[in-house]
């Protein structure tokens, strides 16, 4: 339950031929979300996991929403100005953690500090494949992470405005194009998104505002509160 309340905080040439090609600039995307390698013990709680993902995108900026059954989380990014806000509304409480530019950029500059910074490069390749109506391009993404090298391999196109995942995934937010397909870690759990349906659609502004109702906190007292929740769920 810990792991589930932390995650709050991705053919034929006839078919390509039918890819669309129009350019949205503002709208939805829907994304389904599996668990391609989760434990014997946390596969008996899968239904628990967010099972679908969904993006509102517009002027440079994009929502990111995903629900379980103890509750939702929301990650707006403004890519102009560079900040990234959390919300979680789950267990009767609404909070959100904003960071800014500043604060983003000091955080990497101590994981560099620290070595713990993970290099990483993008190799684009010529193999292309059709999601949800759209011709998607492919990448591969090379890690040297504590001396061992991995590879992700995501699907984008260029014909919808590039996101921020909001995740700790440096690499997947150089990606030059919307994600179509992607694998995440989250809390220790890896999650496959692939994108369903895209909609052309006015998208409401406030949807990229912090509502009035949410307690903004730092996210030490978000660590605080985790930890408290933990202990909490131990003694019972």
């Amino acid at each position: 339950m810990k792991k589930i309340v932390l995650l709050f905080a991705l053919i034929s040439i006839s078919i390509f031929s039918n890819a669309q090609s129009k350019k949205i600039k503002e709208g939805v995307a829907e994304f389904d979300v599996s668990y391609p390698y989760l434990t014997a013990q946390m596969k008996q709680m899968e239904s628990s996991l967010p099972q679908t993902m969904t993006i509102y995108f517009k002027n440079n900026q994009n929502r990111i929403e995903m629900s379980t059954v103890i509750g939702s989380t929301y990650i707006i990014s403004d890519n102009t100005k560079k900040e990234i806000s959390v919300l979680m509304d789950m267990m009767s409480q609404k909070i959100a953690i904003k960071q800014t530019q500043e604060e983003i950029t000091k955080k990497e500059a101590e994981l560099k500090m620290s070595g713990n910074m993970p290099t990483f490069k993008i190799v684009e390749s010529k193999e292309t494949k059709v999601i949800a109506g759209y011709k998607c391009k492919k990448a591969v993404v090379e890690y040297l992470m504590d001396g061992k090298k991995e590879q992700m391999t995501c699907f984008y196109t260029d014909a919808l405005p590039q996101i921020n995942t909001g995740t700790d995934n440096l690499a997947l937010n150089e990606i030059k194009g919307f994600l179509m397909e992607y694998n995440i870690t989250q809390s220790g759990i890896q999650m496959k998104i692939v994108a369903k349906e895209i909609k052309a659609q006015k998208i409401d502004d406030q949807l990229f505002s912090i509502p009035a109702d949410y307690k903004i906190m730092t996210q030490d007292e978000i660590t605080e509160m985790m930890k408290g929740m933990g202990k909490s769920t131990d003694t019972k």
